[in-house]
């Protein structure tokens, strides 16, 4: 009997940690079931909109969306393979989403555990203050394709019941030229 409820617990607290990290690692992902795939995690490299706007700041809002998307590609490619790939990560995010997105697969590897799929993503900068050297990107993060598994045997992990489409705040920081995903802020209480 007490092998059985020290099963049950592991269970609970391996399912509890990976709910976890899915909700660190869905901070970094995106929605929108209307979209078509991106390009695979093996080269991020989002481009701007070559139309032309009557918005000042549009060239900022593009280069903040690229950074903020390019960010998602390298943590897709982290949470599958398990890999810090810092280097990467490092020409797009700095400060907290760094260090939480590190984190949540350090935690999920040291479990045995990695993600198949992808995340839907759909996001938007909503706001952009180039004299302050900030921006907002809105997204729905949509985990529905996104599955965690275990590593040796390929099976799906079961989590109890949980949303799966929720909305997420990024906050960016420009640095020089640069803008880097500094924040990310998930709101698992309402879904989008």
């Amino acid at each position: 009997m007490a092998s059985t409820t020290h099963h049950r617990t592991h269970v609970l607290r391996l399912a509890g940690a990976v709910l976890t990290c899915t909700v660190a690692a869905g901070a970094l992902a995106g929605c929108g079931s209307d979209t078509p795939k991106k390009k695979t995690a093996s080269s991020p490299s989002a481009t701007a909109s070559s139309a032309p706007s009557n918005d000042p700041d549009q060239a900022a809002k593009d280069k903040v969306l690229a950074a903020y998307t390019n960010m998602r590609e390298v943590q897709i490619k982290m949470a599958a393979d398990g890999d810090l790939h810092t280097e990467e990560l490092a020409k797009y995010a700095r400060g907290d989403a760094a260090t939480d997105l590190k984190k949540s697969v350090l935690r999920n590897e040291s479990m045995g555990i990695k993600f198949t799929g992808r995340p839907e993503m759909k996001p938007q900068v909503t706001a952009v203050n180039t004299k302050g050297k900030t921006a907002t990107v809105t997204d729905c993060f949509d985990a529905t394709s996104w599955k965690p598994v275990y590593k040796d045997s390929g099976k799906e992990l079961k989590l109890a019941e949980q949303r799966l489409k929720y909305p997420v705040t990024s906050q960016a920081t420009l640095e020089g030229d640069t803008w880097f995903v500094t924040k990310i802020t998930a709101d698992r209480t309402k879904g989008c």
